[in-house]
């Protein structure tokens, strides 16, 4: 189930492949499967594959390049922590994070440096890097598709950025590295019982994401010789008129992307003692210095907590939304001027593709904005918990809508908003409902519990298709 695999032949993907990963899926279902879901997976309509690499839809046509496989082989035990002896001996501080950001990069360079410059060339297994099961199933706009096994985000409106007047969508990748992946093989065992008392991820584990957007350098110079990805996706126009007419058959098409974000998440404790994780963003930047795409990739920032002390300012920062009254979040003076325009609530980190600014918002006290910064990383992550029960924004309501529809939200600075806003050990859930599990920040793991529920036929947490970045 891992690897890079030739692409299918017109007439059928590799028999020796289909035979593989279905003796496997068979094997796991007489293992671990209710009698109902096998007697389901033996006839003739197959049932959900947690193991499926993408949604079975392939550019035969319009690619001749290699399809990336995912990588389910998780390591049998716990790896050394090779981030130790790069990461903090104390609580970062705002003076500190630069340079604990810088070396962090420099850590997963030789594995991600491929990924992101030489897509085609790079698959997850060789440099030991993990995926989620339950997310590869979908159509043409869901699930992950075939070319990279990248998931499709949110349009952005025009005038998201200065200078961009026109939509654009992101499409990512997100991997586990190997002290991750063993949370993954605990609580995917039994792919269709999975065990989610047992997500805690141990110190040094890392997820990383990686975004290109549909916008070429022609369109928004900001993208000047940024790496090039392709997928196998609508385009952002169809989606649209999707959206406005669900009667429409959405069909995908060759999407030429440039990478515009970089993500990396370590669970370091001494670094973060109130969260027990430290999120970083890197975004490109056209006239950075460097050899390669990846060299461009500099910092935006780096947050450690959600600065609870100022959860109940209505700006989110003392002396209006400045990043310096922050104390657990750092964003970079040098990033370039249109990240700065996503930033979260009161300054505190959100890259360009993660929505954290949201337009037509309306109040619960009836006060409506054109333009909200609603979210951070960790305010968005911290709702990472079993039911998704939590919007991931601070809202009454669980589901969220494009961003342009109307949106209702808490008022900034009131305790409802304030309750997305607080530091909690990835233990605790911030529902702290009966049966409510927390899952250590990890929103993927949660959305993909929520694809098995509904897979499995447990309509109560069947959440709606969400376009999350």
């Amino acid at each position: 189930m891992s690897g890079r695999r030739n692409p299918p032949s017109a007439a059928a993907t590799s028999a020796a492949d289909g035979s593989r990963i279905g003796c496997r899926l068979m094997r796991a279902l007489r293992r671990h499967a209710p009698g109902w879901l096998l007697l389901l997976v033996m006839a003739p309509a197959l049932a959900a594959d947690p193991y499926a690499s993408n949604n079975g839809l392939y550019p035969l046509a319009q690619w001749s390049g290699p399809y990336r496989t995912l990588n389910f082989d998780y390591p049998d035990k716990l790896p050394p922590n090779a981030w130790r002896k790069n990461a903090a001996h104390a609580a970062l501080t705002v003076s500190s994070a630069p340079a604990y950001v810088a070396r962090l990069k420099k850590f997963v360079e030789p594995a991600m440096r491929g990924m992101i410059e030489t897509p085609s060339a790079w698959n997850p297994k060789q440099p030991g890097w993990y995926d989620m099961p339950w997310q590869a199933e979908g159509n043409a706009a869901g699930g992950r598709e075939a070319i990279l096994g990248s998931f499709a985000g949110q349009v952005l409106p025009p005038g998201a950025f200065a200078g961009l007047d026109l939509p654009l969508q992101n499409h990512t990748v997100v991997y586990y590295d190997a002290r991750a992946a063993t949370v993954l093989k605990r609580l995917w065992a039994n792919p269709f019982n999975p065990d989610r008392k047992r997500v805690v991820f141990p110190e040094g584990a890392m997820v990383v994401k990686a975004a290109a957007v549909t916008a070429t350098p022609e369109q928004w110079p900001a993208l000047k010789d940024a790496a090039l990805w392709h997928v196998w996706r609508p385009t952002v126009s169809d989606t649209l008129n999707a959206a406005k007419n669900p009667a429409l058959a959405l069909t995908p098409a060759l999407l030429p992307l440039r990478v515009l974000q970089f993500d990396i998440i370590v669970k370091d404790s001494v670094a973060a003692p109130q969260t027990g994780w430290v999120f970083t963003t890197f975004v490109y930047k056209a006239d950075a210095p460097g050899k390669g795409a990846w060299d461009r990739l500099v910092p935006l920032g780096a947050q450690w907590g959600n600065d609870p002390q100022l959860a109940l300012s209505p700006s989110g920062a003392a002396r209006g939304a400045e990043t310096s009254a922050l104390r657990e979040t750092w964003i970079n003076p040098q990033a370039p001027a249109f990240s700065g325009e996503t930033l979260g609530w009161g300054g505190r980190l959100s890259g360009p593709i993660d929505v954290a600014r949201r337009h037509n918002v309306i109040f619960t006290d009836g006060i409506a904005r054109q333009e909200q910064r609603s979210s951070s990383c960790m305010g968005c992550h911290g709702t990472a918990q079993y039911p998704f029960i939590a919007n991931l924004y601070p809202s009454p309501n669980r589901s969220f809508p494009p961003d342009g529809s109307p949106f209702l939200l808490y008022p900034p600075g009131s305790r409802d908003w304030a309750r997305w806003f607080q530091n909690r050990p990835g233990t605790v859930a911030q529902n702290q409902n009966a049966g409510t599990t927390a899952l250590d920040y990890d929103m993927l793991i949660m959305l993909a519990l929520s694809a098995f529920d509904a897979a499995a036929g447990g309509d109560r947490y069947l959440q709606q298709r969400i376009r999350v970045h």
